[in-house]
């Protein structure tokens, strides 16, 4: 198989890291998610996961003798957590396999290959790994699986989300983030996970949420939430499914070319308790299109006021759920609108009034047909409504 360049494509801190872990003879690999997303080609590789002949307590004291910072909350599933320079996590294991699992936790034991390390993952595409020197191995012979974009579990499916009912969010996720089509999709899977998403109840809703947004904030999500839909999981999870305003939503955003944006497509698909899956700093935004939801206002009064951004998406939004149509030139004019700058300032009306909120008053009397004229009325022209 293909060689990489670790240091090139991760950084040097990343290899450095690896150079430590195999400084006592040991073996150690860059494993899962990163391997596969390197050898799909993409740019950007943000999870890392190594993995080494190493045990935990070996590692823990190799780090704390290199003072090494890190997490060792998952410690005793043989797991810690380096945060490097960039602000990465990176997650270091031991070879290991399961003994018992209990739905997301497990009773491990340590193994000293990684073909048994391998059989204990999710799905055939996460189990590559790449070596200090940038050799990639495929312990399982999935290679064939990655190249036809096939998603498939490893071994039994049913022991598979047995042991961690989170594979069930997991496998929707990858249909989504990889843009997967129907061929791609192995169907007995989907038969399987229908008799279990109750599973799903077993999981902290921090976690639930979490694979949500990741799900929901993909390219084209379209396929991963219909078959969430198909086994009953969307209406479990989200609400009443709407392909028809799903593909239009994502049609808009191709038409506009822009970026995933959560809170956009939770509004747009009237997605159920929607501020339990957003972050702290979106849930403003979320109220914010909310409220513009609730008025109609015309494109030059939104893309002054609210700008560009939050003006189309409420467009987007209105027409999803709505059917009102978006016109080329109401885009044009959210646009010039957006760069707009009122020309009268507080200090050319107060001397005229002597009073704060009469100022204020005024001020927004002459915003409001400034906007109402098209912009077009003069700052001489709106002073004299001060007469």
């Amino acid at each position: 198989m293909k060689k990489v360049n670790i240091e090139k494509i991760f950084g040097l801190e990343l290899k450095e890291l690896m150079r430590l872990l195999r400084s006592s003879g040991k073996e150690c690999y860059i494993v899962g998610g990163a391997v596969r997303d390197l050898l799909l080609g993409f740019e950007k590789i943000i999870d890392i996961d190594l993995t080494t002949s190493l045990s935990i307590e070996q590692i823990k004291q190799m780090f704390d003798k290199n003072k090494i910072r890190f997490d060792d909350r998952a410690l005793k599933y043989g797991c810690l957590t380096v945060n490097n320079q960039k602000k990465r996590n990176i997650q270091v294991t031991s070879f290991r396999k399961d003994i018992r699992t209990f739905g997301r936790a497990a009773d491990i034991e340590f193994v000293e290959n990684i073909e048994e390390d391998a059989k204990r993952r999710d799905f055939t595409i996460n189990a590559f790994y790449c070596s200090y020197d940038g050799q990639i191995i495929d312990p399982l012979g999935n290679l064939e699986d990655l190249n036809k974009l096939r998603l498939d579990f490893i071994g039994d499916p049913e022991i598979r989300i047995k042991e961690d009912y989170l594979r069930i969010l997991r496998f929707f996720r990858f249909v989504a983030v990889l843009n997967l089509k129907d061929e791609n999709i192995v169907s007995k899977n989907l038969s399987i996970i229908g008799k279990h998403i109750d599973g799903i109840g077993k999981l902290s809703y921090e976690i639930v949420a979490a694979e949500i947004r990741k799900i929901l904030l993909a390219k084209s999500p379209s396929l991963a939430l219909k078959l969430m839909h198909k086994v009953d999981l969307y209406k479990k999870l989200l609400g009443i499914y709407s392909q028809a305003s799903l593909l239009k939503l994502e049609k808009l955003e191709n038409r506009f070319k822009l970026t995933p944006s959560l809170i956009r497509r939770l509004l747009a698909l009237e997605i159920k308790n929607p501020i339990s899956l957003m972050l702290k700093k979106e849930k403003k935004y979320f109220h914010q299109l909310s409220n513009l939801m609730k008025i109609d206002h015309n494109p030059d009064y939104l893309g002054y006021k609210v700008g560009e951004k939050a003006s189309l998406d409420l467009l987007i939004i209105k027409e999803v759920k709505e059917g009102s149509i978006m016109r080329n030139e109401d885009i044009e004019k959210i646009k010039k609108a957006s760069k707009k700058i009122f020309p009268i300032k507080f200090s050319d009306v107060h001397p005229h009034t002597k009073n704060l909120n009469t100022t204020k008053e005024k001020i927004n009397l002459m915003e409001t047909f400034w906007i109402g004229s098209g912009f077009t009325a003069s700052k001489e022209k709106l002073l004299s409504m001060l007469n």
